[in-house]
């Protein structure tokens, strides 16, 4: 009986370890392992070029559409949006983008969608594909995030039609941004 009752917080305990561990890994992205739509990523970057400061954000792409009606929400949003170019098909991201200081101090913002390198998509063989010059559907994801605020919106972006699994790639170094940190990976695909 006392072993049983001695085996019982070691248990426990293993269970508690576990469930504090599994969360971090099922929010870690990279190249060969994509976060699925839906899926939240958590991070971090540093806003600030003198005295830079910590900020959480969290990254979930809500939505992925792509080919014919990818290409018709596109002619919808405006109609001199071309055709993708032969053997390439469009594919529309709806992300969410969360920002949040770390303290009370923490008022620095942070453009969005502003520089053509902060999302960007990859071939499933990690090769970089050229960005669409396209208006994206409304709204599209370009503007300010405030910490505690939050931002929706479309990107687009060309892929191989015979590319089954392209990947977005968000970047927050690009451009000469103050905004270091991780560079996050997200599936084109569902």
């Amino acid at each position: 009986m006392k072993r049983k009752i001695a085996a019982f917080p070691i248990i426990l305990m293993v269970f508690v370890c576990a469930g504090m561990i599994l969360p971090a890994w099922s929010q870690e992205s990279s190249p060969t392992n994509p976060a699925a739509v839906g899926t939240p990523v958590k991070s971090m970057i540093e806003l600030g070029s003198v005295s830079a400061n910590i900020y959480d954000i969290t990254i979930t792409n809500l939505e992925v559409i792509r080919g014919q009606e990818a290409l018709s929400r596109l002619k919808s949003a405006s109609a001199s949006n071309p055709a993708p170019p032969a053997g390439m098909e469009y594919v529309l991201a709806r992300v969410k983008f969360e920002l949040k200081g770390r303290y009370v101090s923490d008022t620095m913002g942070m453009n969005i969608g502003d520089n053509p390198l902060q999302w960007v998509a990859l071939r499933s063989d990690l090769t970089e594909l050229a960005k669409p010059a396209v208006t994206a559907p409304s709204p599209a994801l370009v503007g300010r995030v405030d910490p505690g605020k939050s931002i929706e919106g479309w990107v687009a972006f060309t892929v191989d039609t015979s590319d089954a699994k392209p990947i977005m790639v968000f970047d927050p170094d690009t451009g000469g941004a103050t905004g270091r940190g991780k560079t996050e990976f997200f599936r084109l695909y569902k």
